[in-house]
């Protein structure tokens, strides 16, 4: 998703929602609406939704705090990190 996120005023909105949609959708970006200058809404184009779903921001969340408490690790190759994820699944690694 695109950093460019745009704001636009109830007010502005009214009438022209269509055309508010259009951009987010076109930008592939998010769309604010704001009332008073608080958001209180947002367009978010159809084919980037699945990132704004509570399992998906629970998993950012949780990626967030592993990179913070320093859980992480580094492989020296692909096949490594393949053999890894093989391995913590469980599956039988050739």
């Amino acid at each position: 998703m695109s950093e460019d996120a745009f704001e636009v005023s109830l007010d502005e909105a009214d009438g022209h929602l269509p055309d508010v949609i259009t951009a987010a959708a076109q930008r592939h970006t998010i769309a604010y609406l704001t009332d008073q200058g608080r958001r209180v809404a947002a367009i978010v184009p159809a084919d980037e939704a699945w990132y704004w779903t509570p399992g998906w921001q629970s998993a950012e969340a949780e990626a967030d705090a592993d990179i913070r408490e320093g859980r992480t690790r580094a492989f020296d190759t692909m096949d490594d990190l393949f053999a890894e994820i093989d391995a913590v699944r469980g599956e039988d690694v050739p």
